[in-house]
C-alpha cells in the first residue's frame, strides 16, 4: 500500500504546476495524502491486535485437553 502512496505523490508532482495555481487544492491533496498514511498504519496495527488476540484465545491447556479427550 505504501507503493500507492508513492504513486500518488508522483501523479501529484506531475501535476503540481497546474495545482501551484490553486494552493488550497494542494493544501487539500496533502492533507488527504497524510489521513490516508494514518489510516494505513492504524490498519496495520490494528490487524496485528486482532491476530495476536486470536492465537491467544484459541490454545487450551494441556489440562482441560487431556480431560475432553477422555
Amino acid at each position: 500500500m505504501l507503493e500507492k502512496i508513492e504513486q500518488y505523490k508522483e501523479r501529484i508532482s506531475g501535476i503540481s504546476k497546474d495545482i501551484e495555481q490553486a494552493p488550497e487544492v494542494k493544501a487539500l491533496l496533502d492533507e488527504m495524502l497524510e489521513d490516508l498514511s494514518t489510516t494505513i498504519q492504524q490498519n496495520y496495527a490494528l490487524r496485528r491486535t486482532i491476530l495476536k488476540s486470536t492465537n491467544k484465545g484459541s490454545r487450551m491447556s494441556t489440562k482441560l485437553k487431556d480431560a475432553l479427550y477422555e
